[in-house]
């Protein structure tokens, strides 16, 4: 595994990294809310990919990122990296990190969305699933028009609004993102 990482510029950090990138992701939370305290946003997001698309999916992605900060003319240099979690025969989850300075950034929340939207249409398009297993959610809602069929949505619905016609379970979330 050590001398494939390296072949391909990655890195085989070992079990005790990997547990402590578990541990991380609870701290993760503060970590972003401390880093915003200095004009920094960031967050993470995550993508199923055959290993086909693997690379393709990886290097696009980030150049992406790169090229659509650049185009708005941001603040310093973006982080952005990825590390893959899970293996399958299939495929590979991969986590993308990005982290921008927001420094005189106006709506700088909106313009990190709109970075990571132009980021899940590469992935997508790519071979990326719109999701490994955070789900959907509001954030990626408006995806689901383009991965599931019209049909699929129909019963989607039909069944979210028999066993909840309030809305109030993942009210506006995935699928149903366009009930009011």
């Amino acid at each position: 595994m050590k001398k494939i990482a390296r072949k391909h510029g990655g890195l085989c950090a070992g079990s005790e990294i990997g547990k402590a990138g578990y541990d991380m992701t609870y701290a993760i939370a503060y970590l972003r809310d401390f880093a915003m305290t200095y004009g920094f946003l960031g967050d993470s997001f995550e993508t199923f990919v055959p290993w086909s698309s693997l690379m393709a999916m990886i290097t696009s992605t980030k150049e992406c990122i790169e090229r659509e900060h650049r185009q708005r003319a941001l603040p310093g240099t973006p982080l952005v990296s990825c590390r893959i979690t899970q293996l399958y025969d299939e495929g590979a989850c991969v986590y993308f990190y990005f982290c921008m300075n927001f420094t005189q950034v106006q709506n700088p929340s909106r313009v990190f969305d709109e970075i990571e939207t132009a980021a899940r249409r590469v992935i997508m398009k790519n071979g990326g699933s719109l999701s490994h297993h955070h789900g959907v959610g509001k954030i990626r809602a408006p995806f689901m028009d383009t991965v599931n069929p019209n049909n699929m949505k129909k019963v989607c619905t039909a069944l979210k609004n028999a066993f909840d016609p309030e809305n109030i379970f993942g009210a506006n979330n995935g699928t149903y993102h366009s009930n009011q």
